[in-house]
């Protein structure tokens, strides 16, 4: 394959993913503010942490309202990992490689492109906010069953796939890393009211909640969540499972040892770690560690794949 073409499929694989992973955050986020108590204060930011743009937010905004922070994250275009951004970078990624993947992909992500630069500007009502991000993680669940279905296990496929793995292990370690700074004190003392309902709103930020009542069997507890989130093999947004993944598509690409040695040691950081004694700080250095190795790992492709 193309060293371009790789790239474009792998950034395509990202980009399809970041916009429907943005668009669970926010709808999460929205429902748990109908559960907390009207007079709870929530913080914002905590949402702009998420997606590491805090510098980005702050040269733009002046506050960290509700209206601006979901601008920000949902259709504010000078945001690369908006919602229309990342929409807006999928569709022009797969527009160079349309010969590769179902023409329907391509005109789901078109016309999911064309509906969030309308729609998009109308977020400020949570009611309409929900029924946009509904539409998005609705057409990236289409996009998933129509690459499922109707595109051929070839070096396109396992790229595009590649690319959606690791963009979903390294949400799944930014929302737990945030979220549950708050959440898992070290001191059970400081733990905040509500904490199973913002617990909730983690898994449900991850689309977890139903498969974690399932296999967990227990009510929801933090440390609960942190093991199921991050060593669970059978959920497809667990780290554990999305790094498995990208080691089965890396496996079948041409001499990827450069890679799958990175791979190797960001499992190695996984599986050396206690998990049940990551609450507070140690979690927070787990998860800024697995992020690191996240990065070295796509740079490992880029340097592998990309450079002619």
């Amino acid at each position: 394959m193309l060293s371009r073409l790789a790239q474009n499929l792998f950034w395509a694989g990202r980009y399809l993913e970041r916009a429907e992973s943005g668009a669970r955050l926010i709808n999460a986020t929205t429902l748990l503010l109908l559960d907390l108590p009207r007079q709870t204060e929530f913080d914002w930011r905590a949402l702009v942490e998420i997606v590491g743009a805090e510098a980005l937010f702050a040269r733009h905004y002046p506050d960290a309202t509700e209206e601006s922070v979901m601008r920000f994250l949902s259709s504010d275009r000078d945001h690369p990992g908006s919602i229309a951004s990342s929409l807006a970078h999928a569709r022009e990624n797969l527009r160079h490689t349309r010969d590769r993947i179902p023409r329907e992909v391509w005109e789901e992500v078109n016309g999911l492109h064309l509906y969030m630069a309308d729609e998009g500007q109308h977020i400020e009502r949570r009611l309409a906010r929900s029924r946009v991000m509904e539409r998005v993680v609705r057409s990236g669940r289409m996009v998933a069953g129509l690459l499922e279905s109707g595109m051929s296990r070839d070096a396109a496929y396992d790229m595009l796939q590649l690319g959606m793995a690791i963009e979903r292990a390294d949400m799944t370690t930014r929302i737990l890393d945030v979220r549950a700074s708050d959440l898992l004190a070290d001191d059970v003392a400081d733990l905040p009211p509500y904490q199973t309902v913002q617990w909730i709103s983690v898994l449900k930020s991850l689309s977890a909640f139903q498969m974690y009542r399932r296999h967990v069997r227990t009510r929801v507890t933090g440390a609960g969540v942190v093991r199921f989130l991050l060593t669970d093999t059978a959920f497809p947004r667990s780290l554990r499972y999305c790094l498995a993944h990208a080691g089965q598509r890396l496996a079948r690409l041409p001499e990827p040892e450069p890679c799958t040695r990175q791979l190797d040691s960001a499992l190695a950081v996984l599986e050396q770690a206690e998990i049940s004694a990551l609450t507070g700080h140690r979690l927070s250095e787990f998860l800024d560690r697995m992020q690191i190795e996240l990065n070295r790992l796509n740079d490992a492709i880029g340097a592998r794949y990309f450079r002619p």
